[in-house]
């Protein structure tokens, strides 16, 4: 790992540093597109906000972070039970900094893991409790999609298509899509850890066509990384269904932590004194579940630029129910939610990556497996 630390983590931190510049240039790109003409319309009605509703926004962010540190936390403690709980924080942090920057997140688990070392935690036991933090999660995201396409199935219906720069596509192409993304992102790790002809098809000539293709560099080292995955993830998910009321407070979190992050779109609508008959909790974490679903399939650092882009589409559509009153309001809506729930927790996870420093403290399970050895 320290011969990891001096290659690849310096080369992650460039890579991710400009990462941060594009993800800054598309989001100051969105926000000048956002504002458009109408610049003293909107300023005029952020600018008469009720403050106290703001606050209440500042305190579910912090609230985001500490459902997801308790997960992160709970799972630790499997293997560690003297892990402290400041501890859980700086992973939370630094694992949001590197999936807000990166294409898809995939930059994540990187430093993550990285940090978990630092700490004291073995990298195999860091890599099994992201594995578990991913699986439920996943889970949970599946669980929230089924619901919003249950209950908001007419709502999608009604509003039928978003008008995006004179593109219009059918909002339940784009439903189906997203859904699909997170149940295959689970449904094909569970497929190829439990179903063996599965298994053996993408081993076998699925991994043979990639090597042909010049996909894949080392077939052989390819074939064994594939067989390694497999035992890991059966072994993370027996572990996790050994102790469930981890899993119990895990999945319990991330609904808590979904649920207000979803609802962040109508607090800002009621600090902005929307009038709309169509805005309530409900349909605010509901919708935000729909775009959740769409902006996943698209591999853009933070989705910056294509968040904004549906936010307004999908809260405000040209046809069907609109959920801020008016034009003026629902771009000071995106305006305000896209700086408290991306721009401010981007800037808290950077301040707390720049200054945690981990002590490293070797934990109990390292301790009796190292008397094995």
């Amino acid at each position: 790992m320290e011969e990891l630390t001096r290659k690849d983590i310096k080369k992650h931190i460039i890579s991710n540093i400009i990462y941060l510049l594009i993800v800054l240039g598309l989001t100051a790109l969105a926000f000048y597109l956002t504002v458009g003409h109408n610049v003293h319309k909107i300023f005029d009605t952020l600018s008469n906000a009720n403050p106290w509703y703001i606050v209440a926004i500042v305190a579910i962010v912090f609230a985001c972070i500490l459902a997801r540190s308790i997960a992160i936390f709970a799972l630790t403690r499997i293997f560690d039970k003297k892990y402290f709980f400041h501890r859980a924080i700086a992973i939370d942090q630094i694992g949001s900094l590197y999936r807000m920057v990166t294409p898809a997140g995939l930059g994540s688990h990187v430093m993550e893991t990285y940090t978990y070392h630092k700490q004291g935690i073995r990298v195999s036991n860091a890599l099994s409790i992201l594995a578990m933090y991913s699986i439920v999660y996943q889970v949970v995201l599946i669980i929230y999609g089924v619901i919003t396409i249950s209950v908001k199935a007419d709502l999608a219906n009604q509003i039928g298509y978003l008008n995006i720069n004179g593109f219009y596509i059918p909002l339940w192409a784009l439903i189906a899509v997203g859904f699909a993304f997170n149940v295959i992102t689970i449904g094909f790790i569970l497929l190829l850890s439990y179903w063996e002809p599965f298994y053996k098809f993408i081993r076998g000539p699925i991994y043979g066509l990639c090597s042909k293709l010049h996909l894949v560099k080392d077939l052989e080292a390819s074939r064994n990384r594939l067989d390694e995955s497999k035992v890991n993830f059966r072994n993370n998910l027996k572990t996790l269904l050994k102790h469930v009321p981890t899993l119990l407070v895990t999945a319990l979190m991330f609904f808590v932590y979904i649920t207000l992050s979803y609802s962040v779109p109508y607090l800002v609508g009621l600090s902005l004194n929307n009038a709309s008959p169509y805005a309530n909790f409900w349909d605010s974490v509901l919708l935000s579940n729909f775009h959740q679903m769409v902006t996943c399939i698209i591999p853009i650092p933070g989705s910056s630029g294509i968040s904004e882009l549906f936010f307004y589409s999908l809260f405000y559509p040209s046809n069907g129910p609109q959920f801020y009153s008016s034009d003026e309001i629902a771009r000071a809506s995106l305006l305000l939610w896209r700086s408290l729930v991306f721009i401010i927790p981007l800037i808290i996870s950077c301040i707390f990556t720049l200054i945690y420093r981990p002590r490293k403290r070797v934990s109990e399970n390292d301790h009796q497996e190292d008397q094995k050895a």
